[in-house]
Parts: C-alpha cells; sequence; structure tokens
C-alpha cells in the first residue's frame, strides 16, 4: 500500500524534549525548534519504527514550519555563514538570522512589542518578590521586637497586630506599627538602641536575599 511521506528536516526531529520548554515553559525558536514542547510532539525516530519520512533541505525548512516573528531579533539581520552559492549555514534550521534578503523580517514593531512587554514582566515580578521579600522582613522585626518588651502586653499585642498586617500584605499598616511603638516618649534609650540593632540585621538580610533574586533571574536569562 503506499504510504505518504512525512516531511521533517532530520530524523531526529521531534524525538527529544527541548530542555528550555522544560525548564522554563517557553522556547525562544518557538515553532523552528528541532525538539519536542511536551510529550504530545515527541516522535519515535524512523529507524525504529520504518515509516517513511523525507528530510527537506535546511532552505526550504521555513516552508514547511513557518517563521516566528516574535522572536527578539528573528530575520531582522542577514547570516554571517549563509552561502547563498550552496544555500547551507553551519546552524542550518535553527539559524534566527536571515538567508539572503527574501528572509528579512519586515515585522520589527512586533519585536518591539514583545520586547516591552518582556521588560514589563520582569518589571512586575522585581516588583512583585521586592513586595514578598518586605512583607518577611516586617515579620521578622516584628517578631525579634517582642523580645525588647517582655511582660509589656499592650505592647507585644501591638506586634502581634502588625505581624497579622505584614502577612496579609499590608506593609504600610506593619510600619505604623512599629512607628507608633518606637517613637513613643516612653520608650527608653536602651529599647531604641535595641530596636536600631533588630533593623539593622533585618536590613542587611533583606539586601542579602534580594542579591540572590536577582542573580537568579539573570541565571534564568541565559
Amino acid at each position: 500500500m503506499y504510504q505518504q511521506a512525512t516531511q521533517y528536516p532530520n530524523s531526529k526531529f521531534k524525538t527529544q524534549l527541548c530542555r528550555h520548554f522544560t525548564s522554563n515553559g517557553v522556547c525562544a525558536l518557538g515553532l523552528r525548534c528541532q525538539f519536542a514542547h511536551g510529550p504530545q510532539e515527541l516522535r519515535a525516530n524512523s529507524l525504529q519504527t520504518g515509516y517513511v519520512e523525507q528530510v527537506i533541505p535546511a532552505n526550504n525548512f521555513n516552508k514547511v514550519q513557518g517563521i516566528n516573528p516574535m522572536i527578539v531579533n528573528y530575520k531582522t539581520q542577514l547570516c554571517k555563514h549563509f552561502n547563498p552559492q550552496t544555500g547551507q549555514c553551519k546552524n542550518g534550521p535553527t539559524c534566527t538570522f536571515a538567508h539572503g534578503e527574501s528572509e528579512l523580517n519586515t515585522m520589527p514593531y512586533l519585536q518591539s512589542q514583545y520586547q516591552q512587554m518582556q521588560q514589563q514582566m520582569k518589571q512586575m515580578n522585581q516588583q512583585q518578590l521586592q513586595a514578598d521579600l518586605t512583607q518577611q522582613i516586617l515579620v521578622m522585626i516584628l517578631t525579634n521586637m517582642e523580645l525588647i518588651f517582655p511582660g509589656q502586653q499592650q505592647i507585644l499585642y501591638l506586634l502581634k497586630q502588625g505581624q497579622d498586617k505584614a502577612k496579609q500584605g499590608d506593609t504600610q499598616g506593619a510600619s505604623d506599627i512599629i512607628k507608633q511603638i518606637i517613637h513613643d516618649q516612653e520608650r527608653s534609650k536602651e529599647e531604641k538602641q535595641q530596636y536600631q540593632q533588630i533593623y539593622n540585621n533585618a536590613q542587611r538580610h533583606y539586601d542579602q536575599k534580594l542579591k540572590e533574586i536577582q542573580s537568579q533571574q539573570q541565571q534564568q536569562l541565559y
């Protein structure tokens, strides 16, 4: 019986999971990626199954896979490794540079929008991480302040209220309670010094954690 040929760029196409998609849920190559984006895209190696497949030239790959203009800088510059005489490029179908002027991306505004969206998402994530970290630091300060006022039930009650506010995301309310307690005229010099030490330790902890978060975000970009 005649079996229609299935077109693939090579025999290993979609036979392994994409590590970028598996780790991050997204892949910069989009439809042009030769690895599987999820188990549903996995296919058995043609040598194992015996079905017919047709390997297509790299310069015709766009006709089958389509292009993804949302990839930053996708096809906006001519490829330095593409040989127009042989039609070959050392990066093959995964190359994101244009193989000839006919492939140059004419929709740069999409890339600009995509870059702006990425920047906005990065800023939102950064703001959320800082907000979460601020909540944790406030809870730490308010909890440690209990050691300054042992047996002073009214102040301990206020500190518990402040911890609850911080955990609920009301950082302004939690900060106001700290100010109310520390700025009270009845506070002794020793109590204020103890608070200052707690605050300094919390600030160092905040700075250290923030650097760790920023470092992790930079690593995720590569």
